[in-house]
């Protein structure tokens, strides 16, 4: 699994500022490395299985973090959410069992 760092940057160092003119700080973070990250849900209406189609382009099957979100308060979303498949366009996420609600999803790539 690879690691990525991020450095912490002041905009505003970046410019001449007068001692009567003081800027609060503008903060920015910024990488060496390349990375690819796509946020989405997935709706689940009495199923045990969706499938997602990235928008993003991965070079190679990414990482994925799922959880489930009780989207219509029934007390639903007591369900274990696992990747089945996954390959550089789509993921098929499954439950342990059957419910309605939403899954959200974050899917990062590193060094892409």
């Amino acid at each position: 699994m690879a690691g990525i760092k991020f450095k912490k940057r002041d905009l505003n160092r970046f410019r001449k500022v007068y001692p009567f003119i003081r800027e609060a700080p503008v903060e920015s973070f910024t990488s060496g490395d390349a990375f690819v990250i796509e946020v989405g849900e997935v709706e689940f209406s009495g199923t045990s299985s969706a499938t997602y189609s990235f928008t993003e382009t991965f070079t190679s099957a990414p990482t994925i973090t799922a959880v489930a979100v009780d989207s219509n308060s029934n007390n639903s979303a007591n369900v274990n959410i696992f990747v089945s498949s996954i390959s550089t366009t789509a993921v098929t996420l499954e439950s342990s069992q059957n419910f309605s609600g939403t899954v959200s999803f974050h899917v990062i790539q590193v060094g892409a």
